[in-house]
Formats: structure tokens, C-alpha cells, sequence
């Protein structure tokens, strides 16, 4: 679709523009590398397509957009360094190419000038969409707090995944939905169907880059291929495969996870188990109903404006890393 790629290079030039200070050299330099990686964009695309959905103006919601993508870039930087990832989108992360320190500060950089983004939108009252904005924020925060929290429990269960992928992946992806209705004047009920919409798409979302962290080509992942078994996270594949395997293969599965270091070699047999025990099938189940779900939301917007935001469920049905 031409025109997400167009608002995807509005986006992208006001992105660059904003970290474009020249000093401090140890801030903004870091700012633009991990923006230079390039990256999908769908947040701020979501805003402004949920914008236009309700008749709004693109160049009226691109601050807020940019906003959005600052912050979530703020959490890509700081969640690399609380899980030890060495590489983000095919290059060395920022605390492996500068320190932890400069990653740290880069972040927290990116959140000031989200805030500073955010409340330059016009015609929206700025208390409301900054009450908003921080309570994702802080959402986001409790998410990544219970996925660290389950990094040292065995007894994760499914409700638990959902709530925590709930507060870390579909908030800031339902903000998006909410905002761009705000800025385009929608009704409240309108408002709450973008809402939901980006909500549900979140939650598919999460579930697919669970399903892509053991099932893509790792050239296209951008990062190790089966890292989540490494670092023996709890995502939807492995509690359901934890809870559906026979005694043997879970016997076999928690060997592997018990072992101080997993191999390649350990997760190519770990996804031979997810396999055997359909947890590949019962994730992309999961994943396909929380998208129909989504899709139902577009049935309480104006018929006319839904078409873009339809296009937007293919580029997440469509997506390989």
C-alpha cells in the first residue's frame, strides 16, 4: 500500500529530525543509530491511519505518531539491555556498540522528547493525552516487570502470559488506536473501537513474534534465531508445550531449560517438541482469533474510512520479523 509507505517517510524524516542535535555526542549519536537501523513503524502508522479513519488530519496527528515511536524505542533500548541482547534489527545494540550507561541515558532521552512531541498536537486537550501516554507508559513498565518476575518462576500460567503481554506489547498498540480517534474527532464510541482494535492487534501481535522467534529465517528476525528458548522465557509456546507435552517430552524439555547454557542444538529439539505437542498450531490459533477480533472492531467505524485500517491487519498478518 503506497500510502503506508508515504506515512512511513513522514514519519521517519520527523524522527530524524528531532535527534539531530549535534551535542551531546554520547545522547544523540545513539538516538540516530537505532533509528538509521530503519524499522517497521506500525505504531505511528496505526496512529495516523486511525486518524484519517475518522476524517482527521495526518499532518495534525504526525507529532503525536512520532511520540509513540520515541517511546517504544525508548523500551526496545532498555529491554536489549535487562535481557543481554547483543544485536536489535541486524546490528549491535546500543549497550553492546557504546555501554550500558549510554543505552540507559539514550532511553531516557527518548522519553523526554516523546513527552515534548506528544504535547505539541493541536486541538486535543494536552492533560488528557498526557494522562493517558503515562499511564501506557507505566503499563508497559508493569508488563516488562512481570515478564522479569517469570524468569525465575516455573509455575507461569497462561492467564498470567496474557495479562503480561496485555500491559508490555497491546497497550501501547491500543494507545495508538485511541489517540489517532481523539485527534480525528471521533465519537467516544468510535474512539473505544480503535481502542480495541489496537488492542487485539497487540495481543496477536506478541503472540506472532513469539511464533517467529522459533519460526523464521534468521536474517529476516534481525536477531538470534530461538533466543527466547536461550534466555528460557516464558512465552505462549513454552508454557502451552510445558503444560501439553507427555511425561517424556516434558521431561526432556526441562532438561533442557535446567542446563546453564541452551545450545542451538537444544532449540532445534525444543521446537521438534513444540511440533509434536501442536504448540506451534495452538499459538497461530490464538493468534488468528485475537486478529478476527480486531477485524470485528473496524464494524463500529464509518464503513467508508475502515478500508486503510483493514490494509493494516494484512501488514501483521503479512509480517516475517
Amino acid at each position: 500500500m503506497r500510502r503506508v509507505s508515504e506515512l512511513r517517510e513522514a514519519v521517519n524524516a520527523r524522527i530524524m529530525a528531532a535527534v539531530q542535535k549535534p551535542a551531546p555526542v554520547t545522547l544523540y549519536e545513539p538516538m540516530r543509530y537505532i533509528f538509521e537501523a530503519g524499522g517497521k513503524r506500525l505504531r505511528p502508522i496505526l496512529l495516523l491511519l486511525s486518524c484519517q479513519a475518522l476524517g482527521g488530519s495526518e499532518n495534525e496527528a504526525l507529532d503525536a505518531a512520532v511520540a509513540v515511536e520515541l517511546l517504544h524505542t525508548f523500551t526496545l533500548i532498555h529491554d536489549d539491555v535487562m535481557d543481554h541482547d547483543d544485536t536489535r534489527r541486524g546490528r549491535p545494540t546500543i549497550h553492546k556498540k557504546w555501554d550500558v550507561s549510554v543505552a540507559i541515558l539514550s532511553g531516557d532521552g527518548l522519553v523526554a522528547l516523546s513527552y515534548d512531541y506528544l504535547l505539541r498536537t493541536p486541538g486535543v486537550d494536552s492533560a488528557r493525552l498526557g494522562s493517558l501516554f503515562s499511564r501506557a507508559l507505566l503499563e508497559v513498565c508493569e508488563g516488562q516487570a512481570l515478564d522479569k518476575e517469570f524468569e525465575s518462576r516455573w509455575n507461569v500460567t497462561l492467564d498470567e502470559y496474557f495479562t503480561m503481554i496485555a500491559k508490555k506489547t497491546a497497550t501501547l498498540i491500543a494507545l495508538c488506536g485511541e489517540l489517532g480517534g481523539m485527534i480525528g474527532k471521533g465519537t467516544p464510541e468510535q474512539v473505544q473501537a480503535l481502542h480495541d482494535f489496537g488492542y487485539h492487534l497487540g495481543i496477536a501481535f506478541q503472540i506472532q513474534d513469539d511464533l517467529l522467534d522459533i519460526t523464521a529465517d534468521e536474517k529476516k528476525l534481525g536477531k538470534t534465531w530461538g533466543s527466547d528458548i536461550m534466555r528460557k522465557k516464558k512465552t505462549l509456546l513454552l508454557l502451552h508445550a510445558l503444560k501439553a507435552a507427555s511425561p517424556p517430552d516434558r521431561k526432556e524439555l526441562e532438561a533442557v531449560l535446567r542446563q546453564p547454557t541452551v545450545r542451538e542444538s537444544d532449540v532445534q529439539r525444543v521446537k521438534a517438541l513444540f511440533e509434536r505437542t501442536k504448540t506451534i498450531a495452538f499459538a497461530r490459533e490464538r493468534f488468528l482469533e485475537h486478529i478476527e477480533v480486531a477485524r470485528l472492531q473496524l464494524q463500529r467505524l464509518p464503513s467508508a474510512t475502515a478500508a486503510s485500517l483493514s490494509h493494516f491487519i494484512q501488514l501483521i498478518l503479512n509480517r516475517h520479523f
